[in-house]
């Protein structure tokens, strides 16, 4: 019996040897790393470095209320509750039962006589897990649950993610809005002149008409920007977990904040910082476990069992000296045709763990590419901004110098009008530009992993699991 466990369990350890790992390449360094190498590396409180006290405030109840996080945690609940009841199959099985019975027989015509008996047991089992089963079975849900574990801090990293991007788009929208406001007052102005002019018979309708047209065109931009914004104020009033009603914020301009810097680090630190990719590595050592369970149901099962019990007439002898009676033994059993199930059970695990292996390698690779992506955005989007300032400022100026000299006399509206729409373009461009630049940070710390250091918090407590619904 020894040999052929020792056969059996050598076959299964050769079969399990026989999957494939993965092959993750990891480059030796990041192609555009010039700007941004020149930052702090992130921490846990990233966040902070955009120095605004309100986003703080946002982020900290964001991370107590959002519903997402809190539907991850439940998650982790109902992964903690599958390994605990995964590992239950490693320990014996023990039961106990009492009985009482009463047996009556007619003597006669209508005498009644009968007796009345009494018992109780107690019964142990347990299955010899010699081919690995059990112990590769909560292994694997284990691993499961430190995935649901890693799938929080996911959801944790993109929550934060998603509070800042919406808190910038409620700025960069009320930032717009200022800059029309003040181009439709200075139109406005304008506007007032011409009309004076057109009195006096200085000026024809063809211009007039122009700068109507401009200023009706910049009161129309107006509903779509606040839109945007109460849109973009919806989305963050969701991540808080509350309804948008009554919810606003005091700050008015992306200028308010400070732009952080933040550096890539070097590439094989990836590996253990995005918290996605340790998920789906769980995930990896979860399918391969599952190969062996799956290989090692097709070996005998060995179960142990062990009664114990005793019976009496009368409830008060029932544990008395010859009332007890116990038994033992083992059993084995082999499915010995199932038409293939088995062995189809088996070919599934390993195609499932093929599967997993190449989401994990895509996992990896697209990692890179995200922070490759990132890194040339901030780079790209840094030099563009500082050219949208130098256009702006140029642009107002043109603008400023167009209008003083119209009312010299010395060039025509058309002039000004030319120097009025290149001076709200660009304004308007700016905006979008330092937007697209704190995005472009987002984005490389969301690649980067959001700030996480690799560690997991303790799973919530199982209280949960059992509080009333």
């Amino acid at each position: 019996m020894r040999r052929s466990a020792s056969l059996f369990a050598a076959l299964a350890l050769s079969a399990c040897a026989s999957v494939p790992s993965p092959n993750a390449p990891v480059p030796e360094a990041y192609l555009a790393t010039a700007t941004a190498e020149s930052g702090a590396p992130l921490d846990a409180l990233w966040w902070r470095r955009f120095e605004s006290s309100e986003l703080n405030q946002l982020i900290t109840q964001a991370i107590q209320s959002n519903l997402d996080l809190k539907i991850a945690t439940a998650r982790v609940l109902q992964s903690e509750a599958s390994a605990r009841s995964a590992g239950a199959a490693l320990l014996p099985s023990v039961g106990a039962s009492g009985g009482v019975s009463r047996n009556e027989r007619q003597n006669g015509t209508s005498d009644f006589s009968g007796s009345t008996g009494y018992s109780a047991g107690i019964q142990a089992s347990y299955q010899l897990d010699l081919f690995g089963e059990a112990r590769n079975s909560a292994a694997s849900a284990g691993k499961r649950l430190e995935a649901s574990l890693y799938d929080r801090e996911t959801a944790t990293v993109t929550v934060i993610s998603n509070v800042v991007t919406a808190y910038l788009q409620v700025l960069a929208a009320r930032e717009r809005q200022r800059i029309t406001t003040e181009r439709l007052n200075n139109a406005t102005t304008i506007l007032r002149l011409l009309e004076t002019q057109r009195r006096v018979g200085t000026l024809s309708e063809l211009e007039l008409s122009q700068q109507r047209a401009a200023i009706a065109n910049q009161r129309a931009a107006l509903p779509a920007l606040r839109l945007a914004e109460r849109q973009a104020l919806n989305s963050l009033a969701v991540l808080m977990g509350r309804n948008p009603q009554g919810f606003d914020i005091t700050a008015r301009s992306l200028s308010d904040l400070a732009l952080p810097v933040v550096a890539s680090g070097i590439p094989s630190t990836l590996l253990v910082r995005r918290p996605d990719l340790r998920q789906a590595e769980a995930n990896l050592v979860a399918a391969k476990l599952d190969v062996s369970v799956a290989r090692a149901a097709r070996f005998p099962g060995i179960q142990l069992t062990a009664n114990g019990g005793t019976a009496s007439a009368a409830l008060s002898g029932l544990f008395q000296t010859g009332t007890f009676a116990y038994s033992y033994g083992a059993s084995i059993a082999q499915t010995l045709f199932a038409g293939g199930r088995l062995k189809a059970q088996e070919q599934g695990a390993r195609a499932r763990y093929r599967e997993t292996a190449a989401n994990y390698e895509k996992a990896i690779i697209n990692a890179f590419s995200d922070v490759e992506d990132a890194l040339t955005a901030v780079n790209e989007y840094g030099q563009q901004y500082d050219l949208a300032v130098e256009a702006a400022t140029q642009a107002d100026l043109a603008y400023r110098l167009a209008e003083l000299r119209y009312r010299n006399g010395v060039v025509d509206f058309q002039t000004v009008l030319n120097a009025q729409n290149s001076a709200f373009s660009s304004q308007e461009g700016l905006v979008q530009n330092r937007l697209s630049r704190f995005n472009a940070v987002i984005g490389l710390t969301l690649a980067l992993g959001g700030g996480w250091d690799g560690t997991l918090a303790d799973a919530p407590p199982m209280s949960g699991v059992y509080a009333p619904l």
